[in-house]
């Protein structure tokens, strides 16, 4: 727990620090909805909607530049994750960033 906020991971922590440091304006967690839920008139069924929540959303002027994935170790993207990126870059037309950090350096690479 960092400044009230719980983490995921202590990636994520050191993470938040970073932007801290940098002075940026940014949110944690934050849900962005890629499609929303629908209803099928044959049959009759209602389909949930699909959301996407980066790990952090950085703002300039208060709009929206970019969103940021903090992986800790190995990267695992799932085709399903992978999807919801590419949905999320076409619907709001900003980067998602994967920042990779290493434990020994404490150095993030942005990707």
């Amino acid at each position: 727990m960092i400044d009230g906020h719980q983490f995921d991971s202590k990636a994520e922590g050191a993470y938040y620090r970073h932007l801290k440091n940098l002075k940026l304006d940014f949110k944690i967690h934050e849900k962005f909805e890629i499609l929303p839920s629908f209803d099928l008139q044959n049959p009759n069924k209602h389909i949930r909607g699909c959301a996407y929540t980066p790990d952090f959303s950085i703002y300039e002027n208060g709009n929206l530049v970019s969103v940021v994935d903090v992986k800790g170790g190995r990267i695992t993207k799932t085709r399903a994750s992978v999807l919801r990126m590419k949905y999320f870059m076409y619907k709001y037309q900003v980067p998602v960033i994967i920042a990779m950090y290493d434990a020994k350096t404490g150095v993030f690479d942005e990707q």
